[in-house]
Formats: C-alpha cells, sequence, structure tokens
C-alpha cells in the first residue's frame, strides 16, 4: 500500500508538471522576465523510501527472512548541476546530481523467541543514487515547472548476519531509471529553490545461493526508490 500511494503521489506530481507545461504552451506570452538559460549547480535536502523483494532460508520457518518486511527509509542529500536552454517561455536542459543517503533498516529473523531469531538478522540499504537527466519545463515568469527523465545508478545492498557465513552480503548497482517532475522559484537572478519528486526503479536480481544457509534459486530484488527533496541552485 505504501509503494502503490507513493508511486501514485510521484507520478501524480510528474503529470501535474506536464499538463501545466502543455496548457501554458497553449498560451501567446511575452518573453519570461526571468532567464533560466545557462549553467547551474546546488544543493539539495529531502526524504526517501526504498523497496526490496526475495525470500532467505524460505524452508527454515526458524530463520526465514523476507527482504519486503524491510521498511527502508531515511534522509536523502547531495549536489547537482545542469544546464538550461530557453526558447521563449519553454525550457529544456539535462542535469546530473549525486546523492548520498540513510535508507536503511533491519530485521530478525521471522520467528520470534527462536534461536534463529536472535542470531540471524537481515539488513538493506541504500548508500548512493546518481542520475543523468533531461528537463523539460514551461517558464512562468519566475516560476518554472518541468518534467524530468533519464537513468540512474545505486549503489545499495542486501546482508544477512548471524549465519557463520563468510560472505553474507548482495550488492545492486546496475543501471535504471528515474522519472519525476518540480517547481523551481527565482529567488534572485542567480538563486532559485525548488521542490521536486524522483521515481528511481532498477528492478536488480542477485543471487543468494553463496550465503549460507540460503535455499537454492532464492535471490534479492532491489525494485525501486522513491524521494522528496528541495534544493537551492545557483546560476551562472
Amino acid at each position: 500500500m505504501k509503494k502503490t500511494l507513493l508511486s501514485g503521489a510521484a507520478a501524480i506530481a510528474m503529470f501535474l508538471a506536464m499538463g501545466a507545461a502543455a496548457q501554458s504552451a497553449d498560451i501567446i506570452v511575452d518573453e519570461p522576465m526571468t532567464d533560466w538559460s545557462g549553467f547551474y549547480l546546488g544543493g539539495h535536502l529531502g526524504y526517501g523510501w526504498a523497496d526490496m523483494s526475495g525470500a532467505y532460508d524460505e524452508t527454515d520457518t526458524e530463520s526465514q527472512l523476507f527482504a519486503e518486511d524491510l521498511d527502508l527509509e531515511g534522509v536523502v542529500y547531495g549536489v547537482h548541476g545542469g544546464f538550461n536552454w530557453q526558447m521563449d517561455s519553454i525550457v529544456f536542459g539535462i542535469e546530473g546530481d549525486v546523492s548520498l543517503t540513510d535508507i536503511d533498516d533491519s530485521e530478525n529473523a521471522a520467528s520470534e523467541g527462536s534461536d534463529g531469531a536472535e542470531s540471524e538478522v537481515q539488513s538493506g540499504e541504500v548508500d548512493l543514487l546518481a542520475s543523468v537527466r533531461g528537463r523539460l519545463g514551461i517558464a512562468l515568469d519566475d516560476v518554472l515547472l518541468y518534467a524530468t527523465a533519464g537513468v540512474a545508478i545505486p549503489d545499495a545492498e542486501y546482508e544477512i548476519t548471524g549465519t557463520g557465513a563468510t560472505d553474507g552480503k548482495v550488492k545492486f548497482g546496475e543501471i535504471g531509471g528515474v522519472v519525476g517532475g518540480g517547481v523551481e522559484f527565482a529567488m534572485t537572478d542567480s538563486i532559485r529553490l525548488r521542490a521536486e519528486g524522483l521515481y528511481y526503479f532498477f528492478g536488480e536480481d542477485e543471487s543468494l545461493e553463496d550465503i549460507s544457509d540460503a535455499d537454492t534459486g532464492e535471490e534479492v530484488e532491489f525494485e525501486d526508490v522513491i524521494v522528496v527533496r528541495g534544493g537551492i541552485s545557483f546560476y551562472f
């Protein structure tokens, strides 16, 4: 339910931005007073939620663990930079960003009170999210509404501890995608504030067969991340 609501909120934000851009494009307007073209650098801060799925040691009821039971969430912070081009009220550009995150959670084995529940723990974490995205928006004087989409790379992991395995960890780092939308406000000619939502989707599977006690064919999937964040950009 949480994933559905958050995904829906991100999609609504993106389509609202795109709808506003399309509607405003039909209106003949004068040259916007604010110039959104040029190079910019900035920082951002927000919060994120991630989803993993899959099972560890599913046939053992005393130590079975399901990755979807993890409630992965935490603070997201980082830097971004890009370049905009402007044609009348239409603004398009490219942006790259790198975000460090504290998105994580851990959980004991499902059978509470057993020896397994005390010794075997699953944990998941997302350490980094990076993306390169295109942006397309409509400038309404000192307000910019935009939609964005591109490719993303994570640094995430899932770990089992307490099994005695030499390596109880799998890493995720394959390229995925990201879509979103947001709004920027021009406070001065060079300082802009923003609020945006981003939906990262990965769907990367990793086998657990090398972890002690894991059953044949068991794997964990790093599914997606939803981030809402605010930021400040300095235009040059």
